[in-house]
C-alpha cells in the first residue's frame, strides 16, 4: 500500500498502533540531515515499532509512504539538563550521595518537557545538582509522548561527580576546597573501589588542578571512559582535553562575545563538544542557539550539529538517540529548513515513532 500525504496531514496522521500492529512507515522528506550535518536530498527514513529500520534513497522495506515537505533531522539531545525537575536534585545530609537518583525528582507531567519538544529537543539527560563530591546518577528522559507526558528512557545513566569548590563548600554537605573534594573522592574510591564511580563517570570541573587530579585517578583505576563538563573559565584549562569529547554549558544572552575566541581555539585543538543547559541561563532554544553560534564561529557545521545530537549520546555511551540511522529510536523533527538555519522552525516532532507535537502552520518559534 502506497500513500502520499501533505505536510499538514503527514505527522498528524501517523497510525498510533501497538508495536504488534504497526506496519512500516516510509517518511519521504525533501531532505534529511546526515550525521555530518549535511543535507541529503531524496533519502527516505523507514520506521516501525518506534525505531528506524532503514535509511535509503530507494528503501527495500515495503510500507506506507508519507510525503513530508521539510527537512527531517534527528531530535536534539540535552547532555545535562535541569528543566523538568520537581525538586532540587541533591541530598544535603552528606558530602557523598552516590545512590541518589535524579529520576526520583523528575516531574514527568511538567509543561517544560512539552515545551522542549516544540523546540526539537527529544531527549534530556537530567542530572543531580553537582553539590556533593559524588552527586548521584542521572536519568535520560524522552521529553514527550502521545499522552503529553515525558517518559523515562533510562532511570540510572552515569554517576555525576563534582570538584566545583563553589558548589561543595557548604559545611553540611562537603569539603570547602578542591583539596578537600579530592580527599573525599579518594576516600570513596578506597572504600568502595571503582564501582563508586561506575564505568562511565562524569565530572564537573572548573580548573586545571582538579582536571589533572581526576585524570590521574582515572588512570590508576583503569577507567578510560570518564567524561568532563567544563565550568569556570575553560580558557585556562581546555588545552588538557585535546582530541577529547567534553561537555559545555549552553550559552545565554550576552555571553557569545566572551566565548568566541575560546571556541575557535577548542575547535583547532580538535575538542568535540556536547552542549547541556544545566549551569547556564536556560532557554528552550539554548541548545540550537549554541550550535548555531559554534558553527558560525568555528566554521565547522558538522561539529556544531553533532554538539546537540550525536555527541551527547556518545557521552552517555548510547547510539540509539541523536542520529538518523538504522537501529536508532525514531526521534525525528521536521523543520522548515536546516535546523541550524536561523530562519528554520519546527513543524512537527516525533519521539519513538509517536507524533508528540505539530505546529500550527502560521506559528513560528
Amino acid at each position: 500500500m502506497l500513500t502520499t500525504l501533505s505536510l499538514i496531514a503527514s505527522f498528524a496522521s501517523f497510525p498510533f498502533l501497538s508495536p504488534a500492529q504497526q506496519s512500516a512507515t516510509i517518511l519521504a522528506p525533501d531532505a534529511i540531515v546526515a550525521a555530518d550535518g549535511q543535507l541529503l536530498e531524496g533519502y527516505k527514513v523507514v520506521i516501525a515499532d518506534g525505531k528506524i529500520i532503514e535509511v535509503a534513497a530507494d528503501p527495500r522495506t515495503a510500507g506506507i509512504e508519507v510525503r513530508l515537505h521539510g527537512v527531517l533531522s534527528p531530535g536534539f539531545v540535552d547532555a545535562f539538563a535541569q528543566l523538568g525537575a520537581e525538586i532540587f536534585l541533591t541530598e544535603q545530609s552528606d558530602r557523598v550521595t552516590p545512590d541518589l537518583l535524579a529520576v526520583d525528582g523528575a516531574r514527568l507531567d511538567s509543561d517544560a518537557w512539552q515545551e522542549l519538544a516544540k523546540y526539537g529537543v527529544t531527549s534530556a539527560h537530567l542530572v543531580p545538582d553537582p553539590t556533593n563530591v559524588l552527586s548521584g546518577s542521572g536519568a535520560l528522559i524522552a521529553t514527550a509522548s502521545e499522552a503529553s507526558v515525558a517518559k523515562v528512557t533510562d532511570g540510572q545513566t552515569v554517576q555525576i561527580a563534582s570538584l566545583l569548590s563553589s558548589s561543595v563548600s557548604d559545611g553540611r554537605v562537603g569539603p570547602s576546597s578542591l583539596a578537600g573534594a579530592l580527599e573525599v573522592l579518594h576516600e570513596s574510591v578506597a572504600a568502595h573501589g571503582a564501582r563508586a564511580l561506575g564505568s562511565l563517570p562524569w565530572f564537573f570541573v572548573e580548573d586545571a588542578a582538579g582536571t589533572r587530579s581526576v585524570k590521574t585517578l582515572m588512570a590508576d583505576l583503569n577507567i578510560n571512559s570518564a567524561k568532563f563538563i567544563l565550568l569556570g573559565d575553560p580558557g585556562e584549562y581546555a588545552g588538557l582535553f585535546t582530541d577529547e569529547l567534553i561537555g559545555l554549558p549552553a550559552f545565554g544572552m550576552g555571553e557569545l562575545a566572551r566565548r568566541a575566541e575560546l571556541w575557535r581555539r577548542m575547535s583547532k585543538a580538535n575538542i568535540s563538544v556536547a552542549f547541556g543547559t544545566r549551569m547556564s541561563n536556560t532557554e528552550y532554544n539554548s541548545l540550537r542557539s549554541s550550535a548555531m553560534a559554534w558553527s558560525r564561529i568555528t566554521r565547522d557545521p558538522q561539529a556544531a550539529f553533532e554538539s546537540i545530537t550525536a555527541n551527547p549520546a556518545t557521552m552517555l555511551g548510547r547510539d540509539d538517540i541523536g542520529r538518523i540511522a538504522k537501529g536508532a529510536r525514531a526521534d525525528l523533527v521536521l523543520w522548515s529548513a536546516h535546523p541550524l538555519d536561523a530562519q528554520a522552525r519546527v513543524l512537527a516532532t516525533m519521539i519513538a515513532g509517536e507524533t508528540v507535537y505539530r505546529a500550527d502552520i502560521s506559528t513560528n518559534n
